[in-house]
């Protein structure tokens, strides 16, 4: 009676963790993919300049964005609307642009910003826990590599610059 008991438990429960497993794959595959004018929102939203192109790929849309900076394309993935990169494609600072006022120079930041604020940047762009901080100043300009581990086991590296605080760049690892 106590075996047949412990059969039926181990069945219902087996029964259950596949229809919760069914379940869970079900809705990941049948998400919907991003529109184009999602993506537009979105890194309009986050970087709040003028996005000049969106192009659809397989997997992920290629926005290009002008900023005060420079033009970069954006890196979105459809399926959960992910920023995966962020490339510079031409950079303002090189070129013969306009110099930008006497009153942006003034209110530059000199000192890089603090490990704790570039951990904020990094965790506000990406959720998760923070593995590791580095700080690199070898290069111009400065940056701080925020290693960010998030539950499903993926992995980011956000880039952030040490003067302004902005986002360079983020890179996954699977």
């Amino acid at each position: 009676m106590a075996n047949r008991l412990k059969v039926l438990i181990s069945i219902a429960l087996l029964t259950l963790l596949i229809i919760l497993g069914w379940q869970w794959v079900h809705q990941s595959l049948s998400a919907e993919p991003l529109s184009e004018s999602d993506v537009r929102e979105k890194v309009q939203t986050q970087y709040n300049g003028e996005i000049t192109d969106v192009t659809s790929m397989e997997d992920h849309y290629l926005a290009t964005i002008a900023l005060d900076e420079g033009v970069y394309e954006v890196v979105v993935i459809k399926t959960d609307g992910r920023i995966s990169e962020i490339r510079p494609l031409e950079s303002f600072k090189d070129n013969d642009s306009p110099s930008p006022p006497e009153d942006k120079f003034e209110s530059a930041q000199t000192e890089p910003i603090t490990e704790e604020k570039a951990k904020a940047v990094a965790l506000n762009e990406i959720e998760g826990e923070v593995d590791d901080i580095d700080f690199e100043s070898e290069e111009e300009p400065a940056f701080y590599l925020v290693e960010i581990e998030r539950s499903g086991g993926a992995e980011a590296t956000v880039q952030v610059h040490a003067l302004t605080g902005e986002i360079m760049s983020v890179t996954w690892d699977d």
